[in-house]
């Protein structure tokens, strides 16, 4: 008599399919982690280059990159109208909470939060020698802001600022010493609460200004305040249009 083994086999669509995610999991984990990210974040930089119509952008190397964030050095961001913003490092996370970090580095840290609640955040400070290349401009400013934006890609609706340095080199050889800045905002309306500043000229102001976000130039202000020179104290008031003073 032959003896017959007896074999079966069950084929299971569940198991399956199962491995086979697992599987396809796996190797997309593989690739995410193990992709040449500096190329990747090279080509965004490239596309936002290509987006921009009025500047260009440069970059140097990356310090690190993965896919939620990267260091670079060296960027410059010029205008049609001649002005350079360089970062010698910039940072940039992606997250839940917050959902994008930028960190801009010149010495001293600047770092911007962008959180799901449409707010924003800025805390550090920058040195204004190596972020803008403006001959005898200089010194080192601490920034503290905090904005508040109705939707995605809308104005902002609310606003804080307060800004301070020991000292600014202003073009034209003067140095502006004990420099205060503290300003809100709310829709169009941007209130200057206080101007000051110390030797040489002491200066102290209050201000405010009507925002046209289309058209940033055209916003309108006025500002008003002393000056002292010497022992003698003069009273100034000024009005105007932005466009005088936003060239870039």
């Amino acid at each position: 008599m032959k003896f017959i083994p007896n074999i079966s086999f069950k084929f299971s669509f569940k198991k399956f399919f199962k491995n086979f995610f697992l599987f396809l999991a796996g190797l997309i984990l593989g690739a995410f982690l193990f992709m040449p990210w500096e190329i990747a974040w090279s080509q965004a930089f490239k596309l936002a280059d290509a987006k921009i119509s009025k500047a260009t952008i440069q970059w140097g190397d990356f310090v690190s990159a993965g896919p939620f964030s990267f260091e670079v050095t060296n960027v410059y961001v010029t205008t049609n109208k001649g002005l350079t913003v360089t970062v010698p490092q910039l940072g940039v996370s992606l997250g839940f909470s917050p959902l994008l970090e930028v960190r801009v580095k010149t010495g001293p840290t600047l770092t911007a939060r962008l959180f799901q609640t449409k707010s924003l955040t800025l805390g550090g400070g920058v040195d204004l020698a190596k972020l803008i290349q403006m001959d005898g401009l200089g010194g080192k400013v601490r920034i503290t802001s905090d904005v508040g934006f109705p939707e995605w890609g809308a104005p902002p609706r609310t606003g804080s600022l307060v800004v301070r340095s020991d000292e600014v080199e202003i073009p034209g050889g003067m140095i502006a010493e004990d420099v205060n800045v503290n300003a809100v905002l709310a829709g169009k309306q941007l209130q200057l609460n206080s101007f000051s500043c110390g030797q040489p000229i002491p200066v102290t102001a209050k201000g405010s200004a009507t925002l046209d976000w289309k058209r940033l130039p055209n916003s309108s202000y006025s500002i008003s305040g002393t000056t002292t020179f010497g022992t003698t104290e003069r009273q100034f008031s000024k009005s105007g249009k932005l466009n005088k003073y936003l060239q870039f």
